[in-house]
């Protein structure tokens, strides 16, 4: 069938599925969705990114999908299907990624559970010992007149609150707002990014060379690249280290503890 992207339309249409639902459920774009029904492939990313995209498809609509994936590549790419791995044999990059995108998937799922759990239970521990904690300690006296002398500055007293040399002379370095950290990306060729900062899917597209895009992250990132050669970034306007070479697939979980191994 020449009309590829025909049939999957008709298909979701057939079964009452929407894009929007299938977006949700495996993180593609609705935009390259659509692109993948009109057959537009140049909207979409290349090598095992096409292929993964169309097997999450055919399973959201019901369809075989080592089938699909097979006339995929047969109508696009000019590849026989008795050219086209099997499941047994298929390339440990493209079973790299779809384990990563479950991955993320589950780790959104424990965060979104387990951060509210985590604050019901330090409200409600705050809650019976604080009353012990104003109880149990004696207010302490102030000190008296006599006991500062003259020759020992307070706490208070400006020389105590004077800089040091170094706190005045270090280079200040950009922050993001309220001390979170400020990640800005770029492209140099195409690439699929996704980045999940906090919890949060909020970048998950095909970036061309020369695209950009800015995130405040405050606890942590974690960035998926399909082309780690043309991925460039820099938090808190230091340059991130090289993910990998070009068409490595790569993964990178960044927090503040583990800042200082990806940045120069």
């Amino acid at each position: 069938m020449n009309d590829f992207g025909g049939k999957l339309r008709l298909e979701r249409e057939r079964r009452g599925i929407s894009l929007r639902q299938i977006s949700a459920d495996t993180k593609i774009s609705i935009a390259a969705l659509e692109a993948l029904e009109r057959n537009d492939v140049s909207k979409l990313p290349g090598g095992i990114f096409s292929r993964s995209f169309v097997r999450s498809y055919a399973v959201e609509v019901g369809l075989n999908p080592e089938e699909t994936v097979h006339e995929f590549l047969d109508r696009f790419q000019g590849t026989p299907v008795t050219a086209i791995p099997t499941p047994a044999t298929a390339s440990a990059a493209e079973s790299t990624f779809e384990e990563q995108r479950r991955l993320a998937g589950a780790v959104l799922k424990a965060v979104l559970i387990g951060v509210p759990l985590i604050v019901l239970i330090l409200y409600f521990t705050m809650r019976v010992r604080t009353p012990t904690a104003e109880t149990s300690s004696p207010p302490s006296a102030p000190p008296s007149a006599a006991s500062v002398r003259p020759d020992h500055p307070t706490a208070s007293s400006p020389v105590a609150q004077a800089p040091s040399p170094v706190a005045t002379t270090g280079a200040a370095r950009p922050q993001g707002v309220d001390g979170a950290l400020a990640f800005d990306v770029e492209t140099t060729d195409d690439c699929w990014v996704k980045i999940i900062a906090d919890g949060k899917v909020t970048v998950a597209r095909l970036m061309h060379a020369g695209d950009k895009e800015r995130q405040e992250v405050r606890e942590k990132a974690v960035i998926q690249v399909g082309n780690a050669g043309a991925f460039t970034f820099s938090i808190n306007g230091r340059s991130g280290k090289p993910l990998g070479p070009a068409g490595a697939v790569r993964t990178a979980i960044i927090t503040k503890d583990t800042l200082a191994s990806y940045v120069q």
